[in-house]
């Protein structure tokens, strides 16, 4: 039980960083040379978007992806029972992060493909 318990959100945090960093490399050919990496509103209320390389585009969020899950997933081997974090919570946030940077990667795809 202790290992389903375990294996289960390992397995879904490591689905989450593969499909951050393998949907933007599948849709790769088809996306502009340049792509929108940004969106910024400024004090006068202007929205101004930043472009960059397709490189920079697809790399970013997969990126910060695979550093949020090396970074999370040890420090939830070093939490045990006797910590205060509850390891459920532990498991909701990393979900958490996880799936906010996928659904980032998702939007800055679809945004770039019309």
């Amino acid at each position: 039980m202790t290992v389903s318990r375990r294996a289960l959100p390992e397995l879904t945090s490591l689905g989450l960083v593969l499909a951050t960093a393998a949907s933007g490399f599948l849709l790769a050919p088809s996306l502009p040379e340049t792509m929108i990496v940004g969106w910024h509103i400024g004090v006068d209320g202007e929205l101004s978007i930043t472009r960059g390389p397709r490189l920079l585009g697809l790399t970013v969020l997969p990126a910060l992806s695979v550093t949020a899950y090396l970074c999370l997933r040890p420090a939830r081997l070093l939490l045990d029972l006797e910590t205060a974090v509850r390891p459920r919570y532990y498991e909701t946030l990393v979900h958490l992060v996880l799936g906010a940077l996928a659904f980032g990667q998702a939007w800055l795809l679809t945004v770039n493909l019309q």
